[in-house]
């Protein structure tokens, strides 16, 4: 069941009207404008819904939960994000709420699919397909933990999503490092792809090459995967420590 967010923009008298129904403990004010309804049955304290993504959905307009969320949501990762992720196509500076932050990454229309209605405790949100959780981690890494924290997930990952649409969804965001990290990854860590998905991948990177990790972070390399043509520059110790791969 929801608990009735809404995030209209208020104006005159129902500006007041809302302002009363604050007073009184039926809303609650999470920023200018936009309130999240708090029912009867929270009783007589009417203590709002605590639930992250609750508050977090009527925040932008459109939305949908990914990255290091999404990762969590479906088990991808132990790791219990201090953020709250929120890919959008509308720029908005990160926000907090009940000491909650709030980040919103900014998406391209093409990047912005692949999502869906998904329940979470009593609320429908809208959530990252598995698919998509990890083709977003992977091409915006920082927001999911970085490369080490990535690779996990798509560790993870593996024997919980559709590889034809991880596949698919890696493909249409457009970007050939994405494509080489996932298949670098997918195949070092998880065993080989079946020869018609790895063809697919491989026919999409051309020639060219790309770091597995942040050079910035990483350097310039320790060894080179000609298949994929990703330089690995992340030592192996710490890419597959946690992941105990031997």
């Amino acid at each position: 069941m929801s608990w009735g967010l809404t995030c209209a923009g208020l104006d005159g008298g129902s500006r007041k009207l809302a302002h009363q129904l604050e007073k009184k403990r039926w809303l609650d004010r999470l920023e200018p404008g936009k309130y999240q309804f708090i029912p009867a049955s929270r009783g007589r304290e009417a203590v709002p819904d605590m639930n992250p993504l609750l508050a977090g959905s009527v925040l932008v307009d459109p939305y949908y939960y990914s990255y290091a969320t999404a990762n969590h949501f479906y088990g991808f990762t132990p790791q219990v994000p201090a953020t709250v992720y929120i890919a959008t196509t509308h720029p908005k500076r990160p926000t907090e709420i009940r000491g909650v932050e709030y980040r919103f990454v900014v998406l391209s229309p093409s990047k912005f699919f692949g999502y869906r209605k998904t329940k979470v405790y009593t609320t429908e949100v809208m959530m990252a397909e598995p698919e998509k959780a990890v083709v977003d981690s992977l091409d915006k890494m920082s927001y999911a933990g970085g490369i080490i924290e990535v690779a996990r997930v798509v560790h993870s990952a593996r024997s919980k999503v559709d590889l034809e649409k991880l596949a698919d969804y890696a493909l249409r965001m457009g970007s050939r490092a994405l494509v080489q990290r996932l298949g670098y990854l997918l195949e070092t860590l998880t065993g080989p792809l079946p020869e018609e998905l790895a063809a697919k991948l491989l026919a999409a990177i051309g020639r060219s090459k790309t770091y597995l990790g942040p050079i910035s972070r990483w350097g310039k390399g320790f060894d080179y995967d000609p298949k994929w043509q990703v330089v690995v520059n992340v030592p192996r110790q710490q890419l597959w420590g946690e992941i105990r791969i031997v």
